[in-house]
């Protein structure tokens, strides 16, 4: 009478290239990092354009003073305060107007001398001699190229004075900080039109397993979409990394080995999901010792989900096999990768 042979008949017929030795999870990270030092891998300039998102690689001291010069916070008219020290609504001043209007961009031609005013715009600058503004609502016409103000002013009313903003020689920025629209509004305002930020790393993202199928194409029967590749993608984008995607390889040596090297050569790290349990299918693990030492740190590391995890450093490039299973995939990218991502990257944990 047949028998239909059970699990572990089909197991021990398989060759296991290597067996999981499960390590505690610190183990696991200390081998990780004590192999791999992570650190920042370099600096470059990039334009305010492409700087959202990035990291400073580099202090940034304000280069100009901002505003650049004394400008009006109101529309009215730059005077001198002493010339107005009784004006009141009983007491009213009169002012002879100065022949220009400063506005925005406008630079004054005329000193404000004693008894006299220059209509300003909000922004404006303020002209030599003036050293207040009163609003245009505290004054009124009384005739031509006359004013008649009613409210006294004091030194400094409404002046808006250079460097009060932020000052020549300030630190702007510091090494480290992240760059958001705040940082490149403050960048903008002192005229500085690159920064040095910290490189992100290069990653190479592989999914493995003969069911893959792309999103979008057709999904063959038995087969499955590999939601792996895009979520660990986004994962690594989201940790200051730049993903490069080299599809779903399916489990055959030389494919898988073809699709790996490349990655390694051209990347700072290579992520891999899938292939990291020890059936003689399993092929990752067994390819990833192949590229260089000090290698495999650790395979299996006491976590669930996740138990099934490689790393490894391969010529001073972290190599990492998640599990294939979404889940722990992302759970063990998140414990292991994302902290030492963010290390390489300049970014803080």
């Amino acid at each position: 009478m047949n028998k239909v042979p059970g699990p572990g008949a089909f197991g021990s017929s398989l060759e296991q290239g290597q067996f999981l030795t499960v390590l505690p999870r610190d183990e696991a990270l200390r081998r990780f990092e004590a192999a791999l030092d992570p650190r920042p891998l370099g600096m470059e300039r990039v334009g305010l354009a492409e700087a959202l998102g990035r990291v400073l690689a580099e202090e940034v001291a304000a280069p100009i003073d901002v505003p650049p010069f004394d400008r009006s916070g109101v529309d009215g008219f730059a005077v001198r305060a002493a010339d107005l020290a009784g004006a009141g609504e009983a007491a009213p001043v009169k002012l002879q107007l100065n022949d220009e209007i400063i506005a925005c961009g406008v630079a004054p031609r005329l000193a404000v001398a004693p008894g006299t005013a220059t209509p300003i715009a909000t922004g404006g600058p303020v002209p030599r001699g003036a050293d207040a503004v009163v609003m245009i609502e505290h004054t009124e016409s009384a005739g031509e190229r006359i004013t008649e103000v009613r409210r006294a002013a004091t030194p400094g009313q409404f002046v808006g004075f250079a460097g009060s903003d932020i000052a020549r020689g300030e630190t702007l920025l510091r090494r480290g900080a992240m760059i958001g629209s705040r940082e490149i509004g403050m960048l903008a305002a002192c005229g500085v039109a690159a920064v040095a930020v910290f490189r992100r790393p290069r990653v190479g993202v592989i999914s493995t397993g003969d069911e893959l199928v792309q999103p979008g194409e057709t999904l063959r029967p038995a087969a499955i979409y590999d939601s792996n590749g895009p979520i660990v993608c986004a994962a690594v984008a989201e940790n200051g990394g730049e993903p490069v995607f080299h599809g779903a390889v399916p489990d055959e040596e030389a494919a898988l080995e073809a699709a790996l090297r490349r990655a390694h050569a051209e990347s700072d790290m290579v992520i891999l999901s899938g292939g990291t349990s020890k059936g003689a299918g399993d092929l990752s693990h067994r390819l990833a010792g192949r590229l260089g030492a000090p290698g495999i740190v650790a395979h299996g590391v006491a976590l669930k989900p996740g138990k099934p995890l490689c790393l490894a450093v391969c010529a001073g490039k972290p190599v990492v096999i998640l599990p294939g299973f979404p889940t722990s995939a992302m759970f063990t990218f998140h414990d292991f990768v994302a902290p030492v991502l963010r290390r390489l990257s300049g970014l803080p944990a």
